[in-house]
């Protein structure tokens, strides 16, 4: 089974030496990334856990990369929150944990690291601090392992609480994820000689082999397949909880950014208008003001739109609410997909939910029918929703 295990925390806590100590890869691609011993770009690896394969996605952790990490996020099973035991919980940290919680995810390990750095009086405190920062959190009875990339100390424990964790995950397993049509957001897009246009993401749904004819969404561009690569290897097929990259014919890698996505034709239908539940973190200084301006990131998509608020005249801090996001460019999403909201200036996380109606039509009057309405698309039941 693969799944896909991302990384989440501050800049210089540790999280690239703690994936290089227990997979053998250094995440680090960049050599700007190396002089300055950051991660600036997602990097990757891959952890054999027989009989799982976990690609794990080292997302920066520095504050203007936090985009970055947003799109790493996307396809993520679970999640490693690392915190560094000679600096601790910090504003970074916060966010991080936000951003995971606020992306659904459900099963994590919280990993403290440079644990050969501090007495045990001060790991025991810094363990304690981990344990307040997650209460109330997917990851509030989540294990806790104390490390050190050093000296290799926590190692077995981490692989043996990751194991269990992805037990845990393919025991609620979607098996109709794997014959769904094929999904994957964009995070990467190269070109190598000889191969023409490299996309690279963490497959969402699906599989998709050698030859096959995928839509590049929004824009509807038509591409045929002609390699697949998971992680080091030339594979025919790549699905559902991979790291792929695809070379693609058709397109000119030109024509390609961060936040397209690739799919089975007929599956994404891009749109400017979506209908969503949102909900507000509760530290947000002020109270999310109908119309206001914000940026939604959506898969691996970030978009400037503004938020029509449906059922309150503005949503408090901790509050959730029905909205619609008019976009200022189209987007394609399904229902139930994740989101997050972050403002301009400055730059912080303010909340995020899930997609309803990803190609809405303009609600004007706005009454107690309509609203019924829209909370039935929030319906874990298909036939009501579709009703």
């Amino acid at each position: 089974t693969d799944l896909i295990l991302g990384t989440a925390g501050h800049i210089d806590h540790g999280k690239t030496a703690l994936i290089r100590r227990l997979t053998g890869t250094d995440t680090d691609r960049l050599p700007e990334e190396k002089k300055r011993g950051i991660t600036i770009e997602l990097g990757y690896a891959q952890l054999e856990l027989p009989p799982y394969k976990l690609g794990i996605v080292d997302v920066p952790g520095h504050e203007r990369f936090v985009r970055n990490m947003l799109s790493g996020a996307t396809g993520m099973d679970m999640a490693m929150l690392v915190i560094a035991a000679d600096d601790s919980v910090n504003q970074q940290t916060r966010e991080h944990l936000d951003i995971l919680r606020l992306l659904r995810l459900s099963h994590g390990i919280i990993v403290i690291t440079k644990c050969d750095l501090v007495d045990e009086d001060w790991r025991e405190l810094i363990s304690e601090e981990a344990r307040q920062l997650c209460q109330g959190t997917f990851l509030q009875d989540a294990p806790l392992v104390q490390t050190s990339a050093e000296t290799g100390e926590g190692f077995d424990q981490l692989r043996e609480e990751l194991l269990k964790a992805a037990q845990d995950v393919t025991a609620r397993y979607d098996e109709q994820a794997l014959a769904g049509p094929f999904r994957m957001a964009i995070d990467r897009v190269f070109t190598m000689a000889g191969h023409g246009t490299v996309v690279t993401g963490s497959v969402t749904s699906g599989t998709a082999s050698l030859g096959d004819s995928l839509l590049l969404e929004p824009g509807n561009v038509e591409v045929r397949v002609r390699g697949l690569h998971n992680h080091d290897d030339e594979v025919p097929q790549v699905q559902r909880g991979q790291r792929a990259a695809v070379y693609l014919a058709g397109v000119h890698h030109g024509d390609i950014r961060r936040g397209l996505e690739l799919a089975s034709p007929g599956h994404l239908h891009a749109d400017t208008l979506v209908t969503a539940r949102l909900e507000m973190l509760p530290q947000v200084i002020r109270p999310l003001k109908d119309r206001a301006a914000v940026r939604l990131h959506l898969g691996t998509a970030e978009i400037n739109c503004s938020v029509k608020l449906l059922d309150k005249e503005k949503l408090e801090p901790g509050q959730e609410g029905l909205v619609q996001f008019y976009l200022r460019e189209p987007a394609v999403s399904v229902w139930g997909q994740p989101f997050v909201i972050r403002t301009e200036s400055p730059m912080v996380t303010i909340g995020g939910g899930t997609i309803l109606d990803p190609a809405a039509t303009k609600l004007r009057m706005i009454d107690d029918e309509v609203l019924k309405q829209v909370q039935l698309l929030d319906s874990e039941d298909p036939l009501e929703r579709a009703a």
